[in-house]
């Protein structure tokens, strides 16, 4: 059964769909072919829809003095502000009335401005694409969770570190809140029927 959504009060959150992780980074990813045109079409869904859009990036300084405990793992540096690859992937660049968020760590509520943000709009329900499945996203949802929002997360738009960290994450995020995962088929065939709605 699909999410019956509230276009008043839904917004699309974009994760970390920056160059770099469609063009071999320093952070492997697994996925990126696939999700690029999946992607696509569902930002222009979301966009078509009306719903409000949030792109976030991960950026550190170059003096690599915010990274905190993130290298303690299996990543090396990523993300320095003077890398090119840094910025957001070129189908995934903001448009004018969209928002973007810069954050230094993982979570997109961690040291940002994102609960404001949705407060100020309104919004109750995020769908959540982006990379990383096991780490960005996931933290971003725990949080979104725990600020009390509902949360679904589009599973075939988003990158993992592997297969088995990607679908690992996916059944962590819905333990937390039980059908809450999407294709991007569901998301867009929800979305088309609001909007034909509205349209009656």
């Amino acid at each position: 059964m699909l999410p019956m959504f509230d276009l008043k009060s839904t917004a699309l959150l974009i994760i970390d769909f920056q160059a770099d992780y469609f063009h071999g980074g320093a952070i492997h990813v697994t996925g990126a072919a696939e999700v690029q045109p999946k992607a696509q079409q569902v930002l222009a869904t979301a966009r078509t829809a009306g719903l409000p859009i949030i792109h976030t990036k991960e950026v550190h300084r170059k003096e690599m003095v915010d990274f905190g405990r993130e290298l303690d793992g299996a990543e090396p540096v990523h993300c320095l502000e003077t890398w090119a690859g840094t910025d957001f992937h070129p189908d995934f660049s903001p448009r004018d009335g969209e928002f973007a968020i810069a954050k230094r760590r993982y979570s997109a509520f961690f040291a940002t401005d994102l609960d404001l943000l949705l407060r100020g709009l309104g919004i109750k329900t995020l769908v959540i694409m982006g990379t990383l499945t096991n780490v960005c996203v996931h933290y971003t949802a725990v949080d979104a969770h725990q600020h009390d929002y509902h949360f679904y997360v589009i599973e075939d738009c988003c990158m993992g570190s592997d297969w088995d960290a990607h679908w690992a994450a996916l059944k962590s995020m819905a333990y937390l809140q039980q059908k809450s995962r999407l294709t991007h088929h569901e998301f867009i065939e929800a979305m088309s029927r609001l909007t034909q709605g509205v349209a009656n």
